[in-house]
């Protein structure tokens, strides 16, 4: 008979290895990934036009619906309320022939055509719970919708399959992505479609102005507006709060996929965004990611937009809240001042 210790030491020291083999692998694709994003610096422009190449595998690594070839943008939209602020409409964006996404899209009541951001809400969250139109509430997202209808923008804040915290029906994201995966896709990948599907809508409705239109968004939602700003040229400007972070620590699993490590993690996911303007935040009491894995990413890409001379695009902070949005209106005055 084998001895117990024996099995347990033999599967420790298996244990031990693979994360040795595992540590080696990281060190190797961080200097993979830093010799395959490399956009030309040499002006702003040429950074520009170099970064196709990027978004066209970011694409690609996300899978399916995304990299297909996009189609033109259709939805139906209609009034459901008003307020003191503006008029209130419910958005059912065409995805793909047998799929629908929604969202809210909040109007002001000034003529003509006006800037739009897009509000993305976080983890087991919906569009309904970031404006605070059920009961007043925001939860951790503090003046993200309502602040900027305060100041006449247009908003559009989608629901993304990422809802929870009793919100019903009741789903399994992650299950989900699995089944999107099977098929050489992801989860990720099919919202990201539907933001694509409802931006195209949205720069042809006849009250926005198409040429300033920006992103924005908590936690998940802040992940998605980091790639979405990324695959998309034409948002004039990005805000990304409490999600930028050392994605080899926090590893989620619809935040991996084959080879990220080797070719996009968040620094260069955000490095896409430039030269167009960005803002990163994190708080520096967040619980859900911790705030010192925020620091290397953020500085690599401050850094790009000061070789580029462009620092000014470029706002990098630590506020002094927990894991919530913008407790003191800086991302809001940011993405105002720009478009």
């Amino acid at each position: 008979m084998i001895p117990q210790q024996q099995c347990e030491e033999d599967r420790q020291a298996l244990l031990d290895s693979t994360r040795q083999l595992l540590d080696r692998q990281r060190i190797q694709a961080d200097a993979e990934r830093a010799g395959y994003f490399c956009p030309d610096l040499s002006s702003e422009d040429s950074y520009a036009g170099s970064l196709a190449v990027y978004r066209e595998a970011l694409a690609r690594m996300l899978g399916w619906p995304l990299s297909e070839p996009q189609v033109a943008g259709s939805a139906t939209c209609r009034l459901i309320g008003d307020d003191e602020l503006g008029r209130i409409f419910r958005v059912v964006t065409h995805v793909t022939p047998e799929q629908n996404g929604y969202g809210l899209l909040f109007l002001p009541n000034s003529p003509g055509r006006n800037p739009l951001v897009m509000a993305l809400h976080g983890g087991e969250g919906s569009p309904e719970l970031a404006a605070g139109i059920l009961d007043g509430h925001t939860a951790n997202y503090n003046a993200m919708i309502r602040g900027l209808r305060a100041r006449k923008i247009a908003v559009f804040s989608p629901q993304l399959l990422v809802w929870g915290n009793g919100l019903k029906p009741c789903f399994d994201q992650y299950l989900l992505d699995r089944e999107f995966r099977h098929l050489g896709g992801s989860r990720v990948a099919w919202d990201l479609r539907q933001l694509q599907c409802s931006f195209q809508w949205l720069t042809g409705h006849s009250e926005i102005d198409p040429d300033r239109m920006a992103i924005t968004g908590l936690s998940y939602g802040g992940f998605y507006s980091l790639y979405f700003g990324a695959l998309e040229p034409r948002l004039r400007a990005v805000a990304c709060s409490c999600f930028v972070n050392d994605r080899h620590r926090y590893n989620w699993e619809d935040w991996v996929w084959t080879g990220s490590a080797r070719r996009f993690l968040d620094s260069e996911v955000a490095r896409m965004v430039c030269p167009r303007p960005l803002f990163l935040e994190a708080g520096a009491e967040d619980k859900v990611f911790d705030v010192s894995g925020f620091s290397k990413p953020a500085s690599e890409v401050a850094e790009t937009y000061r070789r580029l001379g462009i620092p000014d695009r470029c706002r990098i902070r630590i506020h002094p809240g927990a894991h919530e949005y913008d407790p003191d209106g800086e991302v809001e005055n940011f993405l105002l001042s720009w478009l």
